[in-house]
């Protein structure tokens, strides 16, 4: 199922645009040298919120492509920071959805209006199914939709509806902005060496973020992330780079599935949201386990990964960054 990823493109330069966190004090670590850039006084005016945005940069042969995974939560802080982090929506080629939760499409329609007419909008078709969040003894089990029940379930709180990504509203702005939407569960490449995910296997189970649901043909079903999309880049002479969105699929499993598409074992960097803010313990050292046996030279885990994994993250592997608002990375 090998993919063509080439020799590699020549750089990579990814900005977070929007984060849980913003800090104008953090400073930047000089073991990274050029790698890793904290913005300082840069973002006094940006704003932090539930959410992640990143915009990349790739370099190849002279050409530079941007592009843009994500775009943050309802505030729509993505758009208040590109502002003052000068960046122009029109430069950017193609926007990539990595899954339909509010936290990364909240803040699209703060700027789809600003895309240059014919910038791809890449979404898996799973996007659009309504989401639920579970609590309790609910939590791992499918429910079949009841109405009564439902609602029950809901005055007691321990099930609720997630924001959903409107299709037909999207629909709307794609077609009044002259954009090209692009719906697949497949591989996209995207300049040579550079490919989206498409669906990524899960052959490791308990990666997958438990309480979480789609609602689909008249049930509340677990969610399997199908809808999941992931970047993978190869740098040349370095390795891949791995951006994730949330990872509810799994760190390990989506570091496999690039492997397996790239057919290149060595990871450059991982850098997004791994989502191991509800991760047990046993499962935290298994996957700083796997992460260290890949040796990547860049780590940064952000948004939604977890106090408690971070921490950890940041203590045992010393290739480890904070990524905030504004933070640059020169890879």
């Amino acid at each position: 199922m090998g993919l063509d990823f080439g020799e590699g493109v020549d750089k990579v330069r990814v900005r977070v645009l929007t984060e849980n966190t913003t800090d104008i004090t953090l400073l930047t670590d000089q073991k990274f040298r050029d790698k890793v850039q904290q913005p300082g006084p840069s973002t006094l005016m940006c704003l932090a919120e539930h959410g992640l945005s990143l915009l990349f940069e790739v370099t190849e042969g002279g050409s530079v492509h941007t592009f843009l995974l994500d775009a943050g939560g309802l505030l729509g802080s993505v758009a208040n920071n590109m502002k003052f982090l000068q960046i122009d929506p029109k430069e950017i080629e193609k926007f990539v959805l990595s899954h339909g939760h509010f936290d990364h499409f909240g803040g699209l329609n703060h700027i789809i209006n600003q895309f240059s007419p014919g910038t791809e909008i890449i979404v898996a078709k799973n996007a659009f199914l309504p989401k639920w969040a579970l609590r309790g003894e609910l939590s791992g089990k499918s429910i079949k939709l009841d109405n009564e029940k439902l609602e029950q379930l809901q005055k007691e709180r321990k099930i609720r509806q997630l924001p959903k990504l409107d299709k037909d509203l999207f629909n709307e702005q794609i077609k009044n902005n002259n954009l090209k939407l692009i719906e697949t569960s497949k591989p996209l490449q995207f300049a040579p060496g550079v490919w989206t995910s498409g669906e990524i296997e899960t052959p490791i189970k308990e990666e997958l973020t438990t309480g979480l649901y789609v609602q689909k043909n008249g049930e509340i079903i677990f969610d399997d992330f199908r809808d999941e999309i992931s970047i993978f880049v190869n740098v040349k002479n370095k390795g891949l780079i791995i951006l994730t969105g949330c990872g509810h699929t799994g760190i390990m499993n989506t570091v496999k599935m690039a492997q397996k598409l790239s057919g290149i074992n060595k990871i450059y960097a991982l850098i997004g949201g791994y989502h191991m803010n509800w991760a047990s313990k046993e499962r935290i050292d298994k996957t700083l386990g796997f992460i260290k046996k890949l040796k990547p030279e860049i780590l940064c885990a952000m948004h939604c990964s977890g106090f408690n994994f971070t921490a950890r993250l940041m203590n045992e592997i010393p290739n480890s960054v904070l990524g905030i608002v504004g933070t640059v990375f020169n890879l």
